[in-house]
């Protein structure tokens, strides 16, 4: 299993007077901060070859932008792209502004951009959008950042995006570096939008990059079809019915219980007609090396699954596969689910094993997916990775191609995720998949790869590439499922 990882608009045009124009058509306005938009010459000031001085702001928030070198200033090139103008930077020089925020928070940045082959060969590692609270740091050193073009050849219009949180937003610059005024862009800016905050939803998303294919005849990005929260949860949700997902106590899903995969772990025993777990024989996975995947890590106790990642020597015919010192389980039900709501209350080891609820079927060659609730690092050297809930699908397979697409990013919890149950939570429909925590949508994006059912599994592997290498002073470390819990959508 692997894990991955966009949003908001913004336009600005330049005039000796700066008066707040319509809003995008269709776009979201709502933390709006910056719109320059290189169509409207009303926002601009020129001198008498065409050439901007001066781009100010359309959101209303008088965020303006001068050039930063009045001899040499960027080109306005009249129905260039699509009928619409452009800004056509040279790489003399660029436009500044005024810090848009000075309190952190998050930003959704996007631009519009692109180069004639004319304007090709050039030094890497130019600016799109850059802002630079901390002068002292570069704009690739948080709190700074910016969005980067490492590319020296021409390219094709194109919507670039950046979404992060817990920054401030300027003082900006547009063209270039807002620390040290270098990486000068060369090439041509449709438009610039910048959002104070990140987009609520995949439909929010979706609007503002319609708004920007449209006008400027660019292609949306992947991106577009997938969302994902940033920031805090905010109001969670009560259980009051237990019968039914957390995210939809008014069962507006019209939600029934799948009794043959779910599982309050309630008894002594893992039920074997309901779950299988790899034993390290056959042709299932031994796990990931080096721990290898053995039935003893797998229990039922104290009304939770538990499974362990532990130090332990092996027989030497693992070690010569390359199974050493680590053993850890995967248990995965017997029966396959398709759509429906799938939900577990679950705490992380509390170590670099990972801890892991996924669906997979990788039963036919042609056909193999991977559908990844949750990948977690419990305690690694890294703070923010054991914040980090990682969320993936993946596709292997497919009749046509053994092309391997996933799509995949990461909601930043406020908390240690490992210092705590929590109920996590997935719907799986034909149209789209949404992720969950305590009830809260995280992320969402179209399904267009995922129609056939597959086996739930939970599990601990060594993903030290990734997670780190264990410490073993953690272990043995111990991943706890408190309840597994499958519904559908009643017809």
């Amino acid at each position: 299993m692997t894990f991955k990882g966009l949003l908001p608009l913004l336009l600005l045009s330049v005039s000796m007077v700066c008066n707040a124009a319509p809003a995008p058509p269709g776009a979201p306005t709502t933390g709006l901060v910056l719109w320059l938009d290189a169509d409207d010459a009303s926002t601009m000031t020129l001198d008498a070859q065409n050439r901007v001085q001066r781009w100010n702001d359309k959101s209303g928030k008088s965020n303006h932008a001068t050039v930063d070198n009045a001899a040499s200033p960027p080109q306005r090139m009249a129905n260039a792209l699509n009928g619409h103008s452009v800004v056509r930077f040279s790489g003399a020089s660029a436009f500044q502004g005024k810090a848009l925020r000075s309190a952190k928070g998050p930003v959704t940045v996007l631009i519009v951009s692109r180069r004639l082959p004319e304007q090709a060969e050039v030094d890497p590692w130019q600016r799109l959008f850059s802002s630079g609270p901390q002068t002292a740091q570069n704009d690739n050193v948080l709190p700074n950042f910016a969005i980067s073009l490492q590319q020296t050849t021409a390219y094709a219009p194109t919507v670039s995006v950046l979404e992060l949180y817990d920054v401030p937003i300027g003082p900006y610059a547009i063209g270039r570096s807002a620390v040290g005024e270098s990486d000068n862009f060369r090439g041509d800016i449709a438009e610039v939008m910048v959002y104070d905050r990140a987009f609520a939803s995949l439909a929010e998303r979706q609007r503002a990059f319609q708004y920007l294919a449209e006008k400027w005849s660019v292609a949306i990005p992947k991106q577009a079809d997938t969302w994902t929260r940033v920031g805090p949860l905010g109001a969670l949700p009560t259980r009051t019915r237990a019968n039914l997902p957390l995210s939809d106590q008014a069962n507006a899903g019209q939600w029934t219980l799948n009794r043959k995969l779910s599982d309050d772990f309630n008894g002594s025993t893992l039920d074997r007609t309901r779950w299988h777990v790899n034993n390290a024989i056959g042709n299932e996975s031994l796990g990931r090396k080096p721990a290898l995947y053995t039935p003893n890590n797998a229990s039922v106790s104290n009304g939770n699954l538990n499974i362990v990642f532990r130090k332990e020597t092996l027989p030497q015919k693992y070690v010569k596969l390359g199974f050493k010192d680590y053993t850890s389980a995967m248990v995965r039900t017997i029966e396959r689910g398709f759509y429906g709501y799938y939900e577990a209350r679950a705490k992380p080891m509390n170590s670099a094993g990972s801890s892991a609820f996924w669906l997979a079927w990788t039963g036919m060659l042609d056909n193999a997916t991977e559908i990844d609730i949750f990948e977690i690092a419990g305690k690694t050297k890294d703070a923010a990775l054991d914040r980090s809930y990682h969320m993936n699908a993946h596709l292997w397979a497919t009749p046509q191609s053994t092309e391997h697409i996933d799509n995949g990013s990461i909601w930043v919890s406020p908390w240690r995720l490992a210092d705590a149950f929590h109920i996590y939570g997935f719907d799986w429909q034909p149209d789209t998949l949404r992720w969950y925590v305590d009830g809260v949508l995280v992320r969402e994006s179209k399904n267009n790869y995922f129609f056939f059912p597959m086996e739930v599994n939970f599990d601990s592997e060594a993903m030290w590439k990734w997670f780190g290498v264990v410490d073993d002073a953690d272990l043995p470390s111990t991943f706890e499922v408190d309840y597994f819990y499958m519904w559908q959508r009643s017809p």
